[in-house]
């Protein structure tokens, strides 16, 4: 069960692998949606379709958000499974979004509510930062199970106008996500300003992502650079398709996550498919995600005097874009990570997680607990 499916989106993908290796391993297994993208239909079903459980089924539900999903998996018949994407605190939330804030505090709610109902047999986490949230919220029988990242979608040609334009300038520095106060974009902004003014003049930076339900924390930024002084060297694009974002990928200097919580971060893996650079702030999942297949930077707030003021940041990024050994280095190491997660290997340790046994051995249903 997903509270929303929608193309290209972490949760979503995740969860079409593991239905898949399940029907490879001699499973029937149905995904639904209270929401379903146009894209996804033929492989996602409306929730509507849902058919109570029996007692020997196993029901997941896939937690990103408050639904009434989490009242529906303590009802149903057989074993029931959380598997935790992670909620972002709505502290980091509140200054910008009230809205979104209260949604992330009522999924907290509904996330003890689970914990302490007795009724979910499995709580998983997708990183080991997101389990120990889950036993911070009262679930006793945890496992942590990494997400599945197919890039062979990524594999294809890049949009060729995009693609044209960003080889008109010098290789950007990008951040890819969803455009949320947590991702601290503001220390984006002060380190291009640095390294505009100290360093490389020339150079540009590149946000990938939408911002809907945080036009707030967007007008917040674009403020914020009006008094840096930035200009057109520093764009914010929106949301892109697919193969526009290939082609950011595809040109990108270095990429540079300056967030300071994430359950996973998926675009870390994204760019090291692409072989590009990696400087993140050593934060929740980040460095988790990362595996030592990019350079982390300390500091929490983006006025602290450390390893991550704006000047050693740039310096850093400059490094990383001029420095041949190192960013060899650094792909050789990513490519190895991004391996780690290939949904073959990802499915088989799902299923043995699940206590279903290893693909393609359709053994029974099994305890599984960290």
């Amino acid at each position: 069960m997903l509270p929303a499916a929608h193309a290209g989106d972490a949760t979503g993908g995740a969860a079409l692998h593991l239905a898949s290796a399940l029907e490879e391993a001699g499973y029937e297994a149905g995904l639904y949606a209270l929401t379903v993208d146009s894209g996804m239909r033929d492989r996602v079903r409306p929730f509507a379709d849902f058919a109570p459980p029996s007692a020997d089924d196993t029901t997941l539900l896939h937690f990103a958000l408050p639904s009434r999903l989490s009242r529906v998996l303590t009802e149903c018949a057989g074993r029931r499974i959380v598997v935790y994407h992670n909620l972002t605190p709505p502290e980091l939330l509140l200054p910008h979004s009230p809205e979104v804030a209260r949604l992330a505090a009522i999924g907290r709610s509904e996330l003890e509510e689970l914990a302490s109902s007795g009724t979910v047999d499995l709580a998983i986490g997708v990183s080991e930062f997101n389990t120990a949230d889950l036993r911070r919220v009262g679930f006793r029988t945890t496992a942590t199970l990494p997400l599945p990242m197919d890039m062979s979608g990524y594999d294809q040609s890049p949009d060729l106008l995009r693609a044209a334009e960003l080889a008109r300038g010098p290789a950007p520095f990008i951040t890819v996500g969803r455009i949320a106060p947590n991702k601290r974009l503001e220390d984006f902004l002060r380190t291009a300003a640095y390294y505009l003014r100290y360093i490389e003049p020339n150079a540009h930076f590149l946000v990938v992502g939408g911002s809907r339900g945080m036009e707030g924390y967007l007008d917040a930024l674009l403020a914020l650079g009006e008094r840096l002084g930035l200009d057109d060297r520093v764009r914010f694009l929106g949301r892109v398709e697919h193969r526009e974002l290939i082609a950011v990928y595809r040109a990108a200097a270095a990429y540079l996550c300056t967030s300071v919580h994430e359950g996973f971060c998926a675009p870390l893996l994204e760019a090291m498919h692409f072989g590009v650079p990696i400087l993140a702030r050593n934060a929740a999942a980040v460095p988790e995600t990362l595996g030592g297949a990019g350079i982390t930077f300390d500091g929490a707030q983006s006025d602290v005097a450390s390893s991550g003021d704006p000047a050693s940041i740039a310096e850093t990024l400059h490094a990383l874009a001029t420095d041949d050994q190192l960013r060899a280095h650094l792909q050789a190491r990513g490519r190895q990570r991004v391996a780690r997660f290939a949904p073959q290997q990802v499915a088989s340790e799902w299923l043995e997680g699940l206590g279903l046994g290893r693909l393609g051995a359709g053994s029974g249903l099994g305890a599984s607990a960290e």
